[in-house]
């Protein structure tokens, strides 16, 4: 009997420990551009949105090609679909909500460990252009369920100052360190905070330089990092990222360094990531590395992932994904190997559906499924 019960003791702190890590992982999300569409219509990330790096509030272009279901062309069915998210000249609105229905359970469970509804995003953006050089982005999001004691509020703010020559920009706010290809994907493990040494899903604030062309950015940020005014630690985290995008092809290499000085641990990432489109087909990834120096003693980690994407028709979209993160190369028993299937569905503009079905082999813990359901309303 004794061991019946520390059975079920067992199974209820797996249980809250899988709750908490899901929705941890879940918290927040932002608007992102897709790598895959830049893929496949060999463009920048900037095409579509006013931020170099992607995601976050998207530009003219970018509503058009939501609105044309991610397509190039105007379909006949829904040309008379005239909004407009310009107010005039010089204001234009968006919003993202975005709602999620998350199931999952232990490997060899016979109930559900987690079933639930989560507000992962609702964003009011707003860009106000005075002229043609200048661009100030403001978005605010809803306070999102608390997770782990986390009472998160995506908030970007920031300056753009574009049209200089050689397509140079400068960038001064609250924005997106750029690192990484910004998946819409952030709980794929090189995304997560069990690689990076941020959390890739909240805004850092200080300033950004680079050129943004119609085949190549270039992006180099200084900003605080861990370090705010009350905690006096001297901003001292540099990130950089480099990607050509060519017809059929997009590749690139990122960088990241930042030292805690109050600590004295010192963080250092690097990727690099590539894609390719061949009609229907789009193959993406992105691997990388880093090391952790903390309390005199060296950390060496690595991530990766591979996916593979098949655009069945306009507005139907078949995934296939495999995620890899070894924390500590040279220690056993603590590598993490995720599987995945997904269907997108754009059935109307504005309106997005995910379905998805995620294996996670995560040792030491046991392995666990999720099925989730994901609606998206972007605007």
């Amino acid at each position: 009997m004794t061991a019946l019960l520390r059975s079920f003791d067992l199974l209820g702190y797996l249980r809250v420990s899988l709750l908490a890590a899901v929705l941890g992982l879940l918290v927040a999300p932002s608007a992102q551009a897709l790598p895959l569409y830049a893929s496949r219509e060999g463009k920048t990330c900037v095409t579509c949105h006013y931020d170099p790096n992607g995601g976050g509030m998207r530009n003219d272009f970018g509503f058009l090609y939501g609105k044309n279901r991610h397509g190039l062309d105007t379909e006949a069915k829904w040309a008379k679909v005239t909004i407009d998210p310009r107010l005039n000249d010089w204001v234009a609105i968006g919003a993202d909500t975005r709602i999620l229905y998350i199931a999952s359970h232990i490997q060899g469970g016979r109930t559900l460990a987690l079933s639930t509804f989560f507000p992962m995003q609702g964003q009011l953006n707003l860009a106000l252009t005075p002229h043609d050089y200048l661009t100030v982005v403001v978005s605010h999001g809803i306070r999102t369920d608390k997770v782990a004691g986390e009472d998160y509020v995506a908030r970007e703010l920031y300056g753009l100052i574009h049209g200089l020559p050689h397509d140079l920009y400068a960038q001064i706010g609250r924005f997106r360190v750029p690192f990484g290809l910004r998946q819409d994907d952030h709980t794929s493990y090189i995304r997560t905070t069990g690689y990076l040494p941020y959390n890739s899903q909240q805004d850092d604030v200080g300033i950004e330089i680079g050129a943004a062309g119609s085949s190549y950015t270039g992006q180099l940020s200084f900003t605080n990092g861990e370090g705010t005014i009350l905690s006096g630690e001297r901003a001292q985290t540099l990130a950089g990222k480099a990607t050509i995008v060519r017809p059929r092809i997009l590749g690139g290499v990122s960088g990241f360094h930042q030292y805690n000085e109050n600590l004295g641990i010192k963080q250092d990432r690097w990727a690099a990531f590539a894609s390719t489109t061949w009609q229907k087909v789009t193959l993406l990834g992105e691997y990388g590395g880093g090391t952790q120096r903390a309390f005199g003693t060296t950390t060496n980690l690595w991530a990766a992932f591979a996916e593979l994407d098949y655009r069945l028709a306009r507005g139907i979209n078949l995934r296939g994904k495999f995620d890899y993160l070894d924390p500590a190369k040279g220690v056993g028993g603590d590598r993490y190997r995720r599987w995945l299937v997904e269907t997108d569905l754009v059935p109307v503009p504005f309106t997005e559906v995910k379905l998805s079905y995620r294996n996670h082999d995560e040792r030491p813990t046991p392995e666990f499924q999720e099925y989730l359901v994901q609606f998206f309303f972007p605007f």
